[in-house]
């Protein structure tokens, strides 16, 4: 569950923030509203590599296709996978 911080209490504690965000976003508020998140650079980075992902139709469509299949029980081994490949 991310925390929570006024935006107060964020600038109080921006020095400690990257600390906080090792393990999860931070949410500031405003009047006890959400009005921003803060994230490590790590999970910005996450974020946009699975946008760039997910943002290739073609890619999107073969991964619902894969889940799918997987959801019906159509899988192969590993072995079965190497034998295929040689490996």
């Amino acid at each position: 569950m991310p925390k929570y911080l006024t935006i107060t209490e964020a600038r109080q504690q921006l020095l400690d923030l990257p600390d906080e965000l090792k393990d999860e976003p931070v949410i500031i508020t405003r009047h006890g509203k959400p009005v921003m998140a803060a994230i490590s650079f790590e999970q910005y980075e996450s974020l946009l590599e699975t946008l760039s992902i997910l943002s290739d139709r073609k890619f999107a469509e073969r991964l619902q296709e894969s889940i799918a299949q997987a959801e019906q029980g159509k899988t192969i081994s590993w072995n079965e996978v190497k034998a295929k490949f040689g490996l």
